[in-house]
């Protein structure tokens, strides 16, 4: 556990971060996948004091930030699970679910064979995943008197991806919807939705005060870094978006182009991913690069 502020900590191993805010009644940011979620949850047991976890919120459905959550529900049974409209929807839905935890269950594979787990989780597919109410811009979550949680669309990663505002904290948590960070100056760029969403996103973002930046994955941009964290994302997504556009410009080869992405970009904590999905990741950047 590492505090952050005030009223946030982090938990988690650096390849999921999963963030709580609030004191005596906290929310949980971020569900990981079950492997990330099984971390938490040693580290969970481990702490003296414990917030009362009210709200679990799922920031965008991907895999990755949604399957941990039967591990956080047997944690917290009466925590509310909170989520944009889309998420709800396709959270619901059997084949959208069971592809989820297939991915899961070959990254869980992937962490127990490199010595990231002690031993596997439960790798069996479910048929959907429980939110019980959707959020979106503009809804504001009251943790304690003076302490709230603004939500704010954050569309361009995926469809259904929102952030999250502590205004009191100054702290933005953002998900994946600035791109994947898998160094201090190695950034992936994620606008799997579309490339003018994503940089529109970044820049609404970028415009309340922020001293955290709450990304799921890899080191958290803290004060004085925040601003060169922005513009790293701004400037990735731009370079990608150059590079992919000249070299269909060229007439190469889409899955050539993809292989090429795949070896530019998946690194890190990433490199844990099926590389089938990276694959297919990378196809989308292209889809959204042609589309323009």
């Amino acid at each position: 556990m590492r505090r952050l502020s005030d009223n946030v900590v982090v938990l988690g191993n650096g390849y999921f971060n999963f963030y709580l805010v609030g004191k005596e009644e906290a929310v949980l940011l971020e569900c990981g996948t079950r492997a990330g979620a099984a971390v938490f949850k040693q580290e969970w047991e481990g702490l003296e004091d414990k917030p009362a976890v009210k709200y679990i919120v799922i920031l965008h459905s991907h895999f990755d930030h949604a399957c941990g959550i039967p591990i956080l529900k047997e944690l917290f049974p009466d925590a509310e699970v909170l989520g944009s409209a889309a998420a709800q929807k396709f959270l619901s839905k059997e084949k959208i679910v069971k592809d989820l935890y297939r991915n899961d269950a070959i990254l869980s594979e992937c962490y127990f064979k490199n010595g990231l787990l002690q031993e596997k989780p439960d790798t069996s597919e479910l048929d959907f995943i429980g939110v019980d109410r959707a959020v979106a811009e503009g809804d504001i979550l009251e943790l304690e008197p003076g302490l709230q949680l603004k939500f704010i669309d954050a569309p361009g990663h995926s469809v259904c991806s929102i952030a999250a505002y502590l205004a009191s904290d100054q702290a933005m948590f953002v998900s994946d919807a600035t791109g994947y960070r898998s160094s201090k100056d190695d950034m992936t760029p994620v606008f799997f939705q579309g490339y003018d969403l994503y940089t529109s996103t970044i820049e609404k973002l970028m415009s309340y005060p922020t001293q955290i930046v709450g990304v799921a994955h890899g080191d958290i941009p803290l004060g004085n870094d925040v601003e060169g964290f922005y513009q790293n994302t701004l400037l990735a997504a731009e370079e990608g978006f150059d590079f992919i556009k000249t070299r269909l410009n060229e007439g190469m080869d889409e899955k050539e182009l993809a292989k090429i992405l795949f070896d530019r970009y998946i690194k890190g904590g990433l490199a844990y991913y099926p590389e089938e999905m990276m694959l297919g990741s990378m196809h989308l950047l292209i889809k959204n690069v042609k589309g323009k």
